[in-house]
């Protein structure tokens, strides 16, 4: 059992520095072949569209936050039961 534990950690390791490795090696060609306005455009796009992302993420938050309160609003209504009791019998 420990040499299993062993054997994930040091694959788990090399997951960690081999994926890491390529990520920089890949950086390092792409910012060699690309010109220097080319990548400031594209950062500021990939920079612009996960601010979107986020904004919209943020305002999906608030939407089911308030459908959330509107539900229970309606659920613990006194309206709601006695409407509920006529419904279902004396």
């Amino acid at each position: 059992m420990f040499k299993r534990v062993i054997w994930m950690g040091a694959g788990f390791s090399a997951g960690l520095g081999s994926s890491y490795w390529v990520k920089k090696a890949v950086n390092r060609k792409v910012n060699q072949y690309i010109p220097q306005d080319v990548r400031a455009t594209v950062e500021t796009k990939a920079k612009s569209a996960t601010r979107t992302v986020a904004v919209a993420v943020n305002e999906g938050r608030a939407v089911m936050r308030q459908y959330q309160a509107d539900a229970e609003a309606e659920i613990a209504s006194p309206t709601r039961r006695s409407h509920l009791r006529s419904v279902q019998g004396p």
